[in-house]
């Protein structure tokens, strides 16, 4: 049964770190995603649409966070991944800045297959 697993991580400098952290175990299918906690997306001052006007489209939110999101293909895997993004995080039931979650997925098609010394021996 695969897992899908979701990182989000405030300090986005550390998020290299533990995607190499994640590469070592074979975990690189990873998707990124800038993200906006709740209170900073509420809009500073009313926007008002001009004609020809032209501004960026997150005006008015500011990115605080980076959520990364991966499938893997077990439990074993994910807690080996927790292990690795807290050799980075530290302590992710200490520290304030990063969270990750898990679940499993009843179905999973597609997932990419690893490759492991014994498969390219044969």
């Amino acid at each position: 049964m695969g897992y899908m697993m979701m990182l989000v991580a405030n300090d986005a400098d550390q998020l290299n770190a533990v995607l190499k952290a994640w590469e070592r175990i074979q975990v690189d299918d990873i998707v990124l995603m800038d993200s906006t906690c709740f209170h900073r997306a509420g809009v500073k001052r009313p926007h008002i649409p001009m004609r020809f006007m032209f501004e960026k489209p997150d005006k008015g939110q500011e990115q605080c966070s980076v959520t990364l999101f991966g499938i893997v293909r077990d439990e074993a895997t994910v807690r080996q991944c927790i292990a690795q993004a807290e050799t980075v995080i530290g302590d992710l039931d200490t520290v304030e800045n990063a969270m990750l979650v898990a679940w499993p997925l009843s179905i999973v098609k597609g997932l990419p297959k690893q490759t492991t010394e014994s498969s390219e021996a044969v």
